[in-house]
């Protein structure tokens, strides 16, 4: 699989999402709450160097298939819109979310 070069977007709400995630951790441990966040960095630039290698997001799925998905730290979800030039980072979220959320996070804003 060949890499592509892709504009890279982080919507707003999901660095609001980091925020509260670090937040949650940081309670019980900051050492744990930046860890989180310098591996997640990881793994975004794995799902930017190979986006098409992550599954799509059936709870959102279309004709276009835009939305993939990694799973990150087991109970979390990294969402993320492929369209042929932008790769664009919808959410983190708890992967037991009830799946009537999910529907909330499509957009055509971009």
């Amino acid at each position: 699989m060949e890499r592509v070069n892709k504009e890279v977007i982080i919507i707003p709400k999901f660095r609001t999402n980091l925020i509260e995630i670090w937040d949650y951790i940081a309670k019980d441990s900051i050492q744990n709450a930046d860890k989180f966040i310098f591996d997640l960095k990881e793994i975004m630039d794995k799902i930017e160097k190979y986006p098409e290698s992550n599954p799509m997001f059936l709870p959102l799925s279309g004709k276009r298939k835009l939305y993939r998905f990694r799973i990150y730290k087991k109970n979390y979800l990294i969402i993320y819109k492929l369209l042929k030039y932008k790769l664009i980072y919808i959410r983190v979220v708890y992967s037991r979310r009830k799946p009537s959320f999910y529907k909330s996070l499509k957009t055509k804003n971009y």
